[in-house]
């Protein structure tokens, strides 16, 4: 159908019309106008905008995604805070990208704003907070609407940049206005909080929480606010605010997380301050709530801590024990808080130190992991709360010193005591450790033989299909009998298997019974310590493992060192305990024992004075003066004597006075020291007697005591002196008095026993310092001893040793040589009753004439000389051969005497290597049995001679 002419023409006006009137619109669609900025603004939005704003809302959806973690305890919860870590950077970079395009093509949309703040918040979420902070201050400057916006999200940059100053510059300006919109108003309160958080100033905080929070805009964030308002209300110690804080985010109904983490903080916070009962019955409630099943080890460690603060400390402990050895629930959360209240458990209560010691190692290294894991990479300098532990290194390292040293003083105890016993009883130790050493060895193949039958029995049970199958096959064909009993290789399989499952029991009646009766023997014989390996009877000691006893001091010297040593540590755990323990109490306990059984050592004054501060702290100043009194009168010489005296203002002595005294003694002593080694033994022993006599109050005179009777002893070894009940010069008027009370009376047996008595590893050496020479000293001239006594000083019959020594230890109870004393006075003790005492006389009577040259004049003595018995070790010309086996014998016997004597024979010089003193062959032949294993194949008795100077080691 065609239509008419009016019609046509009307269409084609129409269409006309219609195209005339587009392209004047397109004609005016430019920038300036209305109608050119709207399609300018779709274009922008739909082009590019609509892109970014997807790709920001994606990345911020993963940041949402990151934040439902728990909540760590130990840290502040920030409101405004930037995220941990980026969870999908390559959304904010294409967020940034595309909005840049926005304000690079499209400069006059509206979006550009938009696109600036968006370009700002992507950098924020990125961890640029210096171009974040730039972009918000452009939009700004552009003002608008998105102003307000734009100086939150600058503050919250700044927080997070710490450029604190400026953000509270920010914030102070915009809460400065009067027409700020409430809620705007409300999330600058809350961001200022945040800010006073980070500046650790609480009080502050707190205000801004409780101003921020009365109309606050959004649920999630009031629900942050009032946990944030706990935590700061309990670094104040309002226990009351933090609890109505805590219970308060239930009511803004937030995510699992933060509603868990504030019900736990209140019940926390009421146990252990405010209502224990009431807290144990809402923790109740919460531990049967299904949807805190995962949770229960936290509850029950929350438990534990409400009873250790009620003071149920056994409830508490079987609580604690129970979470860390029985309970499957997952105790990763909380396994270093349990470990840290064991120690404090253990620190307070209970007083095991190295049970806190352990406690608190583990905590630290648990607590140390779980921290490093949840760092923060940009707030890592946030405070942390009172729930943080934050002490747990410090009281691991404090509480691992005292253990430490604790432990070594333990062992050392151990060897002391071990070195103190005779040769049989720390034999039969010995012994005795080798059986306990192979009774575990036993134990131990005994534990591996029963897991390897596990494991066997183990790997039969999962082949055993797989071989049944492979059996079954093989006689499919054929008939094997009942049980396959025709087929010798299934017989010997199931046999095997059979003693695999049940072991090779006897087929006899009774085998229960006859198996529990020779287990019941075996184990009587175990306990006897016998072996169950067929050592029946007696031990055979080469059977036996060995043990390693080298630490054990079996010697004098090294006991005297090992007690140095432990005088040593035990002052050092005094101090560990009362400077960094803060265990006064406990550490008196250690300054007294160094006291009272180490007077003797360097470390004793300093032990004074530390026992008197613990007295000052304590409160007790009386007993702290009496303990200095007794510092300044037992160690007046030491230089922490000087500076006691200086701190009680008192005047110190003249300075050239005690100088020169102690100056005078030594060179006195030193006069004696040099006589006795140039064999002059009267005059070595009027100077030593006079220098305890005129210098009483130095350290040199016990010195010069002790020294005497080494020197009377060595006069009796050489045959210099035939009579050892007298002392051949007189004594000093000073001592006479103290040394000779009347009426006198002459100790036989003790003066008989001298010599053995003295036969120490102290000799010239330790008395008086090494020599000047390392090499052998030989001197092929007899000692002079030309000094006589005078008439007028008439030789004193009444001295005994005994008397000597008892002097010096009364008189000098403190001083080293005290102990050395005490040692030769025990002895010295009398000998048991059925011996006769004078045998040792008897002994000595007996004697040998010097061989091979005649005795000069001016050493001879009446007739009757003491005769000495000693081991022959080595005899040779060759000097070098005599030092080399001198350093061998000085590692093999430790404690012993070793001399080098030397002759002339056949115009030549030969030396003699001798060990030891005896009084008579019997005992030097004894000592050779005993010292078999050290000794060289021909060492023999031999009777020693008076002779020239000797040279000791």
């Amino acid at each position: 159908m065609r239509r008419s002419g009016p019609d046509l023409w009307f269409t084609r006006a129409r269409m006309l019309l219609g195209l005339l009137f587009a392209g004047s619109v397109l004609a005016g669609c430019s920038s300036s106008s209305f109608l050119g900025r709207q399609f300018t603004d779709f274009r922008a939005y739909y082009n590019t905008f609509y892109n970014a704003r997807k790709s920001f809302d994606e990345g911020v959806r993963g940041l949402r995604a990151q934040q439902e973690q728990p909540i760590d305890p130990t840290a502040y919860l920030t409101l405004f805070g930037p995220p941990t870590r980026t969870a999908n950077a390559a959304a904010f970079n294409k967020a940034i990208e595309k909005s840049a395009e926005v304000v690079r093509r499209h400069p006059g949309s509206k979006w550009v704003d938009d696109a600036l703040m968006l370009i700002g918040q992507s950098y924020f979420y990125l961890g640029n907070y210096a171009g974040a902070a730039q972009k918000f201050r452009e939009v700004i400057a552009l003002g608008g609407a998105k102003e307000l916006e734009a100086r939150f999200w600058l503050a919250r940059s700044l927080v997070a940049a710490r450029s604190f100053d400026e953000a509270q510059t920010v914030l102070q300006e915009t809460l400065a206005r009067e027409a700020l919109p409430t809620d705007w108003r409300s999330r600058f309160l809350l961001l200022q909080a945040d800010l006073y958080v980070q500046q650790e100033r609480w009080e502050e905080a707190r205000q801004a929480l409780e101003a921020g929070l009365q109309r606050v805009p959004e649920r999630s964030l009031g629900a942050k606010g009032y946990f944030l308002l706990g935590q700061v209300c309990e670094t104040l110690q309002d226990y009351a605010c933090a609890y109505a804080a805590f219970d308060r985010v239930r009511r803004y109904r937030p995510d699992y997380e933060l509603a868990y983490a504030a019900e736990w903080q209140a019940v926390r916070i009421q146990g252990l301050h405010l209502d224990p009962e009431a807290a144990l019955e809402r923790l109740r409630r919460m531990e049967r709530d299904d949807k805190h099943f995962a949770r229960r080890a936290e509850l029950t460690y929350l438990r534990a801590r409400i009873y250790q603060a009620m003071g149920a400390v056994e409830e508490a402990r079987t609580l604690y024990h129970r979470l860390l050895y029985e309970s499957d629930a997952d105790i990763n959360r909380v396994r270093g808080r349990i470990h840290y209240a064991l120690g404090e458990l253990y620190r307070d209560v209970f007083q095991d130190y190295l049970a806190a010691a352990a406690h608190f190692d583990t905590a630290a290294t648990a607590l140390g992991g779980n921290r490093r894991a949840s760092a923060r990479t940009e707030a890592a300098s946030t405070p942390p709360t009172p729930l943080a532990l934050s002490d747990v290194q410090e009281q691991a390292r404090v509480f691992g010193q005292f253990a430490r040293v604790r432990q070594e003083i333990h062992r050392l105890d151990s060897l002391l005591y071990l070195g103190s016993l005779d040769d049989e009883a720390f034999a039969a130790f010995v012994l005795e450790l080798r059986r306990r050493r192979a009774r575990e060895l036993e134990a131990q193949r005994r534990r591996a033989g029963e897991r390897a039958a596990e494991q066997r029995f183990l790997q039969s049970r999962l082949e055993q299909p797989t071989r049944s199958a492979e059996t079954a096959a093989a006689t499919a064909g054929g008939d094997a009998g009942f049980l396959f009993h025709r087929d010798p290789v299934r017989v010997q399989e199931n046999r095997t298997r059979f003693f695999e499952r049940w072991g090779r029991r006897p087929l006899v009646p009774n085998w229960r019974r006859r198996a529990a009766i020779q287990g019941a023997t075996v184990a009587e014989r175990t306990a006897n310590g016998q072996m169950a390996d067929g050592l029946h009877g007696e031990d055979v000691e080469e059977e036996l493992p060995p043990v390693d006893v080298s630490d054990v001091p079996r010697d004098s010297v090294r006991q005297a060192q090992m007690r140095a040593e432990r005088a040593r540590l035990r002052y050092e755990l005094g101090n560990v305990l009362f400077l960094s323990m803060q265990r006064p109490d406990s550490a008196a306990y250690w300054y007294r024992l160094v006291i009272l059984e180490d007077a003797d050592q360097p470390v004793a004054p300093r032990a004074y004075y530390a026992l008197a501060e613990v007295q000052r702290a304590l409160g007790d100043t009386a007993a702290a003066s009496a303990l200095l009194k007794t510092l300044l009168e037992r160690y007046p010489d030491t230089p922490l004597a000087s500076r006691v005296r200086v701190l009680q203002g008192a005047t110190p002595p003249p300075q050239p006075t005690v100088p020169d005294t102690l100056a005078h003694a030594e060179a006195a002593y030193a006069r004696a020291v040099d006589a006795w080694r140039r064999g002059r033994y009267r005059e070595a022993l009027r100077h030593l007697l006079e220098t305890a006599a005129h210098y009483p109050e130095t350290p040199v005179a016990p010195r010069a005591l002790l020294a005497v009777g080494y020197v009377w002893r060595d006069m009796l070894d050489r045959g210099v002196l035939a009579d050892s009940t007298r002392l051949p010069v007189a004594i000093p008027a000073p001592l006479r008095s103290a040394l000779m009370p009347a009426p006198p009376a002459v100790d036989t047996a003790a003066v008989a026993d001298t010599g053995r008595a003295l036969a120490a590893p102290d000799t010239l050496e330790t008395i008086a310092g090494p020599a000047s020479q390392d090499s052998v000293q030989v001197d092929s001239t007899l000692p002079d001893v030309s000094s006589k006594v005078s008439p007028a000083a008439r030789p004193d019959t009444a001295l005994t040793l005994v008397r000597l020594y008892t002097y010096l230890t009364e008189r000098y109870p403190q001083a080293p040589e005290a102990r050395l004393a005490r040692e030769v006075l025990a002895a010295l003790k009398p000998p048991p009753s059925g011996v006769a005492p004078d045998s040792a006389k008897a002994d000595s009577a007996r004697v040998r004439p010097p061989r091979g040259r005649p005795e000069p004049e001016r050493l001879r003595e009446p007739e009757s000389v003491r005769a000495v018995w000693t081991i022959l070790l080595l005899e040779t010309d060759n000097d070098q051969e005599v030092g080399q086996v001198l350093q061998q014998y000085r590692q093999l016997a430790p404690g012993q005497v070793i001399d080098v004597r030397p002759y002339r024979a056949e115009g030549r010089l030969h030396y003699r290597l001798i060990l030891g003193r005896y009084r008579s062959e019997e005992e030097a032949r004894t000592a050779i049995q005993q010292l078999h294993p050290v000794l060289q194949g021909g060492a023999r008795p031999l009777l020693l001679e008076p002779t020239g100077r000797e040279n000791r080691n």
